[in-house]
This record gives C-alpha cells, structure tokens and sequence, in this order.
C-alpha cells in the first residue's frame, strides 16, 4: 500500500576507439520515492549513483554511492539480539565491485561495501559468482560473504559460504551440487540438481533439496527435505 514514483533515471555509456584499453565508461543515476498511500509520509527513498569501466580484456570495474532512508513502521529484528526501532533512518554507503571477465580461466565478481546501515554501520566482504574451470565438463562455483553490522544495540558477523559444483556429461545432460552455510542460522542446506534435454526443447529434472541444523554435536540433524520432479514435453504443430 504505497506509491511508487520512479522521479530520475539517466545512464550514459560512451565507447572509445578501438585501440583503446578502455572499451566503456558508463555513469548511471536513479532516484526512487515511496510515499504510504494512507499516510501520504514517506517511507522510502533511495539515490543511487554508478561509475563504470569496462576493460578491453572484458574485465569491469564498478562504484556506486546509495544515499536512503527508510521509516519503520514496526521494530525491524536484524539479528536475535539486534532489533531496530521504529523510525526513521537516513545513510548512504559505498559499494566497489570488480568483475573478472568469463573468457578467464578464473572468473567472478569481487565487491566491498562499507557506509552507514539504519543507526549504526555495515561492512560486507563476498565474493560470488566465482568459476574455476577444473576440466573441460566440470566446473566449481565458490561463494563467500562476511557481513560486519554495528548497532547501538549490539553489534554481530554473519557469513555465508558455500560452492556449486557442475558436471556436464553431454550437451544435453548435466547434474549441479550447492552446498551452502550460514553462519546466523548455522545450518548447511544442499541442491542437487539433475537436467536432461531428451528432446529438443522437452525437458526432464529433478531436484533434492535438504537443510540441516549443524548445532548439535555429531552429524548435522536433518531439518526438512524434499525431492522435486518435473517434466516437459515440447509439441510441435
């Protein structure tokens, strides 16, 4: 129940010679306002502006500056001991983010993000999107974030790390493992998932997921599973 008015955008993007190490540059600019629509207050806005480069190797490298603020409504519970009171909050933060192009043997995006989160401040280290390329038909996809937040409440660290791995038998079949942790809930959850094209554009899979709670000592006790299939059958007229 809010209004949504979208009051800015603007991106421009030029391209330099050919012989140039630099291909692109890009500056991008949005500005989002969120009035309640009972209350006519506001209740959200966000003023975000980027810089980019785009290398002539396919690499990018990114920065981008978000000015917010949000009102709450109601407490906002962060963490188990860190809850936000009702308010409103003004704070910007920074983001750098480096992207290393697909056509490496090693590829990902690396970021750090660092500024001001409600009443306190926020540090947040990942990266994502890795991919290391083990063989021609297998792949490993690690993923690791550490998120800092500083509260006049409390202050606490949560990470998340985990790892896709991928095998492709054929061009047309491959089966995919996630394993991931988090640290907040400790618990290890795991996606298996099975492909196979068996016709052009019909498709069959199936996928198992599971979560587990790794707080009580010995192995991690099972919390819920569940086992998915689906198939897809493309008709030609």
């Amino acid at each position: 129940q809010a209004f949504d008015r979208n009051y800015a955008y603007g991106r421009f993007s030029p391209r330099l010679h050919r012989g140039a190490a630099i291909r692109k540059l890009t500056w991008e600019g949005h500005l989002d306002h969120i009035d309640g629509r009972r209350t006519k207050r506001l209740e959200s806005r966000e003023l975000q502006g980027g810089f980019g480069v785009e290398l002539r190797s396919s690499d990018q490298v990114s920065v981008v500056y978000t000015r917010a603020y949000e009102y709450l409504v109601q407490p906002f519970v962060i963490s188990p001991n860190v809850t936000i009171p009702v308010g409103g909050y003004e704070f910007t933060d920074m983001r750098a983010t480096y992207t290393m192009g697909l056509q490496r043997p090693v590829s990902g995006v690396f970021s750090v993000q660092r500024g001001e989160f409600y009443a306190g401040h926020r540090t947040t280290v990942s990266a994502s999107g890795a991919r290391v390329n083990i063989a021609a038909k297998l792949s490993v996809e690690p993923t690791i974030s550490v998120n800092k937040v500083e509260q006049p409440q409390g202050s606490f660290t949560t990470n998340l790390a985990g790892s896709r791995v991928s095998f492709s038998m054929t061009p047309f079949m491959f089966v995919a493992a996630l394993v991931q942790y988090q640290s907040d809930r400790r618990s290890l959850s795991t996606n298996l998932r099975f492909r196979w094209e068996y016709l052009p554009g019909s498709e069959l899979f199936v996928v198992m997921n599971e979560e587990r709670d790794t707080r009580p000592l010995g192995f991690p006790d099972l919390q819920n599973r569940s086992i998915i299939v689906k198939i897809n059958r493309l008709f030609r007229f």
